[in-house]
């Protein structure tokens, strides 16, 4: 809200929520059946998906190339940070902007961006500032991801087909679950 003085207050409505707007270029019918029976299965809002972000599939830091041996230490919501352990990580770095996700307690998926720059300390360690705040890891499976990591998503509106001559598209937009 901007008052006349030219000040604006920020006010928080629910929970941050990424969108994203998937338009796929149909090539043929095997292509369109493949996409119209994932949508089907979507029953609109009622089952969610997993995707990661396209323009951010990987780390800024070229030589971080696996998960194998990531490992969440802790979570602390309160001051949105996650910390990680990777002992193939040592003095590497994760930059703003990097992507990291996990499978929460209540069986969903997080997906957070890193903030500011952290340094992967002598034993693999980094304590990461991220958005949106953290949820609870799942107790028995942690195993994060910063290598195409994965965030839920839940269909907003019905797909929409478009034909064209020799060209089909299908358009549908997504929102981020927080669970």
């Amino acid at each position: 809200m901007t008052s006349n003085s030219g000040e604006a207050d920020v006010i928080e409505i629910g929970d941050p929520f990424w969108s994203i707007e998937v338009n796929v270029n149909i090539r043929n019918r095997v292509h369109f059946d493949v996409w119209d029976t994932f949508l089907t299965r979507r029953k609109l809002a009622d089952l969610t998906f997993t995707m990661w972000r396209s323009l951010r599939p990987t780390p800024r830091d070229p030589a971080i190339t696996a998960d194998a041996t990531l490992s969440i230490v802790s979570v602390d919501s309160g001051n949105s940070t996650v910390t990680i352990s990777d002992v193939l990580s040592v003095g590497r770095k994760a930059y703003p902007g990097d992507m990291i996700s996990y499978r929460t307690a209540n069986n969903g998926y997080w997906v957070g961006q890193v903030l500011a720059e952290a340094t992967y300390d002598g034993s693999g360690e980094a304590t990461l500032s991220v958005w949106p705040r953290p949820v609870a890891p799942h107790a028995s499976v942690t195993a994060p991801r910063r290598i195409a990591a994965l965030g839920e998503f839940r269909l907003t509106e019905t797909a929409r087909v478009q034909e064209g001559f020799k060209r089909w598209d299908i358009r549908f937009r997504a929102e981020q679950v927080l669970r």
